[in-house]
């Protein structure tokens, strides 16, 4: 074997048997998760229509979306501060090609007052952008 496939296999057998030692699934067991997690989760899957405030932390030209600190909902009633929990950061999707192009102009650390739902595809969609933005 040359010199460099047979340190290519060592690093290889190397990875494999750390990922075997630290067990190699995931930290907690599927339906097992703290609680903390949990309410986290059901907080970002927007199954209908939630306003919410983000600062916009990046534009993903992949996927045409933008990343943003969730930092403020809407309750209902009045607006809940969000930041003093962990930070949540996750993408959404824009309505269209226009609301893209008006997310690009903006600066990046911006807070955007939007109105985001769960889509059929499992993505975070902007609704619409409320006053504010």
């Amino acid at each position: 074997m040359k010199p460099v496939s047979v340190l290519a296999l060592s690093f290889l057998l190397a990875g494999s048997l750390a990922l075997a030692q630290e067990g190699g699934g995931p930290a907690f067991p599927p339906g097992e998760q703290p609680a903390e997690f949990e309410s986290v989760i059901q907080k970002m899957k927007f199954e209908k229509p939630t306003r919410i405030v983000g600062k916009l932390r990046s534009l993903d030209g992949y996927e045409d979306a933008i990343w943003i600190d969730w930092t403020h909902v809407y309750d209902g009633s009045r607006w809940r501060d969000l930041r003093d929990q962990r930070e949540m950061m996750f993408k959404v999707l824009p309505r269209d090609a226009g609301m893209m192009d008006f997310f690009r102009k903006l600066k990046l650390g911006t807070s955007i007052h939007m109105t985001v739902q769960m889509d059929a595809d499992g993505n975070r969609r902007v609704l619409s952008l409320d006053e504010g933005t």
